[in-house]
């Protein structure tokens, strides 16, 4: 069931993100990196922004995992948005630890198969300090990955 915006729009149900790029990613990404003053706004006038995509099938926030952005992480999840579980393990892959910490500390769903297909990969990272830092974050918050 969808709830009227504003006489035009449509704003989607909260049960899934979307598909494909979509104008509000965009929206969304500029205001977070660049204007966050305006974000409240933004999203009480559209809630389902959080939910936009790029083509990657990425939301801003797992965008901003990507690219170790953990404050703006933070922030966005004040707001509400999705962590994607796919966020935690791209963020275990580029080795990016205060991501991989701030998104433990968010309640990402950790799925322990894929946590360690994530710090086996060698393709961004192979030092096997990080990998031992990364595997100690997951042993504290009860994961043995």
């Amino acid at each position: 069931m969808a709830v009227r915006y504003m006489k035009k729009f449509i704003v989607p149900r909260y049960d899934a993100l979307k598909v494909g790029r979509t104008h509000g990613f965009g929206v969304l990404l500029d205001a977070v990196l660049n204007e966050p003053h305006k974000l409240n706004d933004i999203i009480k006038a559209y809630p389902g922004i959080l939910y936009e995509t790029c083509w990657a099938g990425e939301n801003v926030l797992h965008w901003l995992a990507v690219e170790n952005k953990y404050e703006e992480i933070r922030l966005l999840r004040k707001f509400g948005s999705p962590i994607p579980r796919f966020a935690l393990v791209h963020a275990v892959e580029m080795r990016h630890l205060e991501t991989v910490i701030t998104l433990l500390e968010l309640g990402a769903e950790v799925v322990p198969e894929e946590i360690q297909r994530a710090i086996k990969c060698s393709y961004y990272d192979t030092s096997k300090r990080k990998t031992a830092i990364l595997r100690s974050y997951f042993s504290q918050f009860g994961y043995e990955v």
